[in-house]
């Protein structure tokens, strides 16, 4: 044990504390920066869930568009219906759902394998709509309408000459098996394959990006909990050098002061200089003690404090750690009466031995009056009572026996605890009453004002 002191008995708490914050600074700086780069890391990856969903929805929207092209086109050349072409030419022209979708992938992903695979069902949705416009052209001249009253790439198609003297059945026919024939089919299937090689290369980029922020956000996790982890044992150190270097130091030098004794030097550098001033100032204390005349606060006949010396003592005295027992002889006057003064004086010179005997050398035995005494507890609290009634029975059990000629007597007694009243005329008032309670009654006895 001896050693451990010696192992820090150059640490200061100053420099503890300091070193203690900076620690706790960097910590904090390094939590901070690694909560922003997980919420960084959040955030990719809400976007990148955000881009997949648009990547999807613009394959979708081709695959969209393009069948629905199909649809109007296959209406239009069945049913001859004006308004399936309007609509054919709208998505092909005004809605264009196609190229926006894209466009957007492009956008979002750049040039990469999922863009080039959009890029070629496109292309193939863009050359069937060249055998879309033949069969709409076919259906146009089949079902009697004025060519002149269709957009431009209707107009632009010229059939051949098989074609254009075909009969209206024939060429509703053959517009018909141009967009159900199993070469038509082959084209959607291809358009349909190219956007599946875009989708499986969508997934394949979001795996990637997935597993790359999942690792990121792992490695910002370790790092938290690796910087939670020492602040939570640089706290525990600092904890633990406080206890060592002031806490216990602390603990017992309160013992020694209720001892009276010096402080033993140890602890922080700080607190060692307290310790050791403290020392100084206890042993000059003592000094001073030594040179109080003795007569000046002892009784000359008991030996005790006398008046002057109880109210000087009473004066210093820290009454919340503090109890004040009164004791009188009980029946003293009779003494006096009837075997004289001399053996007064001999009664009262045996009780006042009696009663410094039964307390400790810190207590503080005064002589008050005639036959009163008062004895000053330090250091002693409302947990005292059956102590204090101990002592006084003792010293009844004492003073009743004779002794050579003195007569037997025995004493009454108040106490009060100090920590109980505001000042200590309202203590000392107490424990009178409670002593003269006690004479009433009869005496040889103790009441403890609780």
């Amino acid at each position: 044990m001896e050693k451990r002191n010696q192992e820090y008995q150059n640490v200061s708490i100053r420099s503890v504390i300091i070193i203690v914050i900076l620690v706790m600074l960097v910590i904090s700086a390094l939590l901070l920066t690694a909560t922003y780069n997980a919420d960084a890391g959040y955030s990719r990856l809400s976007v990148n869930m955000e881009e997949y969903v648009q990547w999807q929805r613009d394959a979708s929207d081709l695959q969209i568009g393009s069948d629905y092209l199909t649809e109007q086109v296959r209406c239009f050349v069945v049913t001859g219906e004006r308004q399936y072409l309007d609509n054919y030419f709208t998505e092909a022209n005004e809605t264009r759902r196609r190229d926006k979708a894209v466009e957007g992938v492009r956008k979002l992903m750049g040039e990469t394998e999922a863009y080039e695979s959009l890029v070629s069902a496109l292309g193939e949705s863009v050359d069937l709509m060249n055998r879309e416009y033949y069969a709409m052209r076919l259906a146009v001249s089949a079902y009697g309408y004025d060519l002149k009253d269709f957009p431009p790439e209707i107009q632009a198609v010229e059939l051949s000459a098989a074609d254009a003297g075909a009969s209206a059945t024939e060429q509703r026919e053959t517009a018909r098996m141009m967009v159900f024939d199993e070469i038509y089919h082959a084209k959607k299937e291809a358009i349909s394959g190219d956007i599946q090689a875009c989708l499986d290369a969508m997934d394949a980029e979001m795996e990637t990006r997935k597993t790359a922020t999942q690792t990121e956000m792992n490695r910002i996790l370790s790092q938290q909990r690796v910087m939670i982890a020492a602040a939570i044992l640089t706290f525990a150190a600092a904890i633990g050098l406080f206890v060592l270097l002031v806490v216990r130091p602390l603990l017992r030098a309160v013992t020694y002061i209720q001892r009276d004794q010096p402080l033993p030097v140890e602890g922080s550098k700080e607190f060692q200089f307290l310790a050791r001033e403290y020392n100084i100032m206890h042993e000059t204390n003592q000094e001073q003690k030594k040179e109080l005349a003795y007569e000046a606060t002892h009784d000359n006949l008991t030996g005790v404090y006398n008046r002057n010396g109880y109210d000087s003592i009473q004066r210093n005295v820290d009454w919340d750690t503090s109890t004040l027992v009164l004791f009188d002889l009980d029946r003293f006057k009779p003494v006096n009466d009837n075997y004289g003064h001399k053996m007064g004086d001999r009664v009262l010179e045996r009780a006042a031995k009696v009663i410094q005997n039964a307390f400790r050398a810190q207590d503080y035995v005064c002589r008050i009056g005639g036959d009163e005494f008062a004895v000053i507890m330090t250091h002693v609290g409302a947990d005292s009572g059956a102590l204090i009634r101990e002592k006084v029975d003792k010293i009844n059990e004492e003073l009743l026996r004779p002794v050579d000629d003195i007569p037997a007597i025995h004493v009454s007694c108040g106490v009060a605890y100090g920590a109980n009243y505001e000042n200590f005329d309202k203590l000392f008032h107490e424990a009178d009453a409670a002593l003269y309670r006690v004479k009433r009654d009869g005496g040889c006895g103790c009441e403890i004002c609780e």
